[in-house]
């Protein structure tokens, strides 16, 4: 039996057989009992951040509802020639609980929404937290505050970095005029990752080439020696009598 026997054309309507009502009526059942699972989920989570001490609106947004969706619909079994297609309406879950974060772009700051998960009493958010595991939702309001704070001070870290970068690379651009002075980015190991920073590098028309990184803390604009690539060589000898030529300090 063909599918122009399966299903019939009347009034312009498509006209289903028992079997395929069936199929129907199983997969608007299923979507009723996942969008209900889903909706039930998103209301615990909101319910453990608000005993946590979260505020609705500041610290998260929950925008969980159920409403009827109505799509065309590919069911039944593609490889015994059953399969069909059927617009059908059934319940359906949108939206979701969502924490507020900080997040550095552009060189500004702007807000958010990341997910957030739960398995039983407890909750999971990889975004601002060192380890993808689950925690009790006021362990993780300690670390949700701590990750907007840094974020807070990474950006005003930034600010002043991009100021003494831009006040040293004018200083030897003024004392070099004839070298190529820029910034740069050069990385050091930190635990298992490399951690990027800014230098500041000279090179100089013979090739020779310095470059610097910032201060430390409050003295950013205090540069430091990074590295040195001298394209003068000199031999054992040549440097020993460079050395005993050199003034007492």
């Amino acid at each position: 039996m063909g599918k122009e026997a399966i299903q019939l054309e009347l009034f312009g309507g498509l006209v289903l057989t028992s079997k395929q009502q069936e199929e129907v009526n199983y997969y608007i059942k299923r979507m009723e009992i996942r969008a209900n699972k889903l909706k039930e989920n998103h209301d615990k989570i909101a319910l453990l951040l608000d005993e946590a001490g979260f505020v609705e609106g500041v610290d998260y947004v929950n925008t969980s509802k159920t409403c009827e969706v109505t799509k065309t619909l590919k069911l039944g079994f593609y490889f015994d020639n059953e399969d069909f297609t059927h617009e059908t309406t059934y319940m359906d879950c949108v939206g979701g609980v969502n924490l507020i974060v900080n997040v550095i772009k552009d060189g500004g700051m702007i807000k958010q929404n990341v997910d957030v998960n739960r398995e039983k009493n407890k909750l999971m958010c990889y975004n601002i937290t060192d380890q993808c595991r689950y925690y009790k939702p006021s362990s993780l309001l300690v670390k949700f505050n701590e990750y907007n704070s840094r974020k807070n001070s990474e950006l005003d870290r930034r600010k002043k970095e991009r100021l003494c970068l831009d006040y040293t690379i004018t200083k030897y651009q003024r004392l070099y005029p004839e070298a190529k002075v820029k910034e740069g980015v050069d990385f050091h190991r930190e635990s298992k990752n490399y951690k990027r920073f800014p230098i500041v590098e000279i090179t100089f028309k013979s090739g020779s080439s310095i470059s610097f990184k910032l201060g430390y803390g409050y003295e950013l604009d205090k540069e430091r020696l990074h590295r040195r690539d001298d394209t003068q060589s000199e031999t054992i000898s040549e440097t020993l009598e460079r050395f005993n030529n050199q003034k007492i300090k």
